[in-house]
């Protein structure tokens, strides 16, 4: 009877490790079995809670409402102007190194918790900067928040996306990565409804929507697959995953210009005032509203890898547009675009990590893609506003984001021709 038993346990394990989007239920029937308690398995729409929660709290909130939060610290005398620059660039440091961190700490803690934990830091980051205890705690604070901001991005979507068949993958990545863009609309519009109670109260707001946040997605984790920590990264393309992982680099310093300098260019560059420049940044803020799911129908229709290429070459020119006109409808729609394609990119850029390393090696070739982003953002960063800082000319910001996008989209060209002589199997 014992022999029976273990025999099929075995061929259990091998369906499971032959048929990896079938473990949770061949996992669940295999506990029951053995009178384990099994869950039922979670809804699409849980999942899409789950995930998008996380990168709404860990990017959309914990990065991007320091932007308008930026200029009230320093009216407030919480911080200069140099100190609070500071402060954005431990935020940067910090997501590359929880995006570097990401699999170290998932193979440590497990998924689930490691996702846990993060969602609860960030929140946390946020309360503790409503109090100006000085600049070292504020500082440690936002780099902690990068950190698992970083961590986030990375687990948030191999996570969800492992528990799904793949023809619904390309539709939860759009909901799971659509809360990016919901935090830079929260933030554009949002954050600015909060400051009139004091800094203070903006960022203990935040960090309690966050603590909110975390209540929602806390159930709804998938348990990862068993073989996820067993079997070893497999890369069926691995030269084709290297040159996408360059292409979608590129775009940490191709989105510079709009998400750095666009509204100071409208404002004080074409002299249209302070509130055209806000007006601007929320144009942006409505095209990463969609962006998410936009960038999920295309890559439906014809795959993620073609999908990447098609938005970086509209996203190079949307990023090149200010350099042939200042009209402001043009403006609006290169707003409106690169917005639309900031957090599109982000779901192609996880879709091509899925496609060729497999679903046990998405969260590890997914870390490898977010480091090479968050590596050219903070290097570009820098470059950039040491540029500005010596000339003063947003038209040489513009300019080089747009090349630094054309050599991303050449890289995307050479492997979707690799691709199409080789398709994947």
């Amino acid at each position: 009877m014992s022999i029976l038993c273990q025999g099929r346990a075995l061929a259990s394990a091998d369906v499971t490790a032959e048929h990896p989007m079938h473990g949770n239920e061949l996992r669940m029937d295999g506990l029951a079995r053995t009178g384990a308690a099994a869950s039922a398995p979670l809804s699409l729409a849980s999942l899409a809670l789950a995930g998008g929660v996380a990168t709404l709290l860990g990017v959309g909130l914990g990065r991007f409402s320091f932007t308008p939060l930026f200029p009230a610290m320093v009216e407030a005398g919480w911080v200069s102007g140099g100190d609070a620059a500071l402060l954005g660039a431990a935020n940067l440091a910090g997501y590359l190194a929880g995006a570097l961190a990401a699999p170290w700490i998932d193979a440590r803690l497990g998924r689930r918790t490691a996702l846990r934990c993060g969602m609860v830091l960030t929140a946390l980051a946020l309360i503790a900067c409503a109090w100006p205890v000085g600049l070292v705690w504020l500082m440690g604070w936002r780099l902690t928040a990068g950190v698992t901001g970083g961590m986030l991005m990375v687990l948030a979507a191999p996570t969800v996306l492992a528990a799904v068949p793949a023809l619904r993958r390309p539709l939860l990545g759009g909901l799971v990565f659509s809360g990016i863009g919901i935090g830079v609309v929260v933030s554009g519009f949002g954050v600015p409804l909060l400051l009139p109670a004091g800094v203070g109260a903006a960022w203990l707001s935040l960090g309690l929507a966050g603590l909110a946040m975390v209540a929602l997605a806390w159930s709804r984790w998938p348990a990862p697959p068993v073989t996820a920590a067993r079997r070893a990264l497999a890369l069926h393309r691995p030269l084709i995953l290297a040159l996408l992982i360059c292409a979608y680099s590129s775009d940490g310093i191709g989105f510079l210009p709009h998400t750095v300098f666009l509204s100071d260019y409208v404002a004080r560059g074409l002299g249209w005032g302070v509130a055209a420049g806000g007006h601007m940044w929320a144009v942006f803020g409505l095209g990463a509203a969609v962006g998410a799911l936009s960038a999920a129908a295309v890559a439906r229709a014809v795959g993620f890898p073609l999908a990447l290429l098609l938005a970086l070459i509209v996203k190079t020119a949307m990023v090149g547009l200010p350099l042939l006109t200042s009209e402001a409808i043009a403006l609006g729609i290169s707003a409106a675009m690169v917005g639309l394609l900031t957090p599109g990119l982000v779901v192609l850029g996880s879709g091509v990590a899925a496609e060729l390393a497999g679903p046990d090696g998405h969260a590890r070739a997914w870390s490898w893609m977010t480091s090479g982003f968050a590596v050219a953002q903070a290097v570009g960063a820098f470059g950039l506003a040491r540029l500005f800082d010596r000339t003063g000319d947003h038209i040489a910001i513009f300019a080089i984001g747009t090349a630094a996008l054309a050599a991303g989209t050449l890289a995307a060209v050479v492997a979707v021709l690799l691709l199409s002589r080789r398709p994947h199997r």
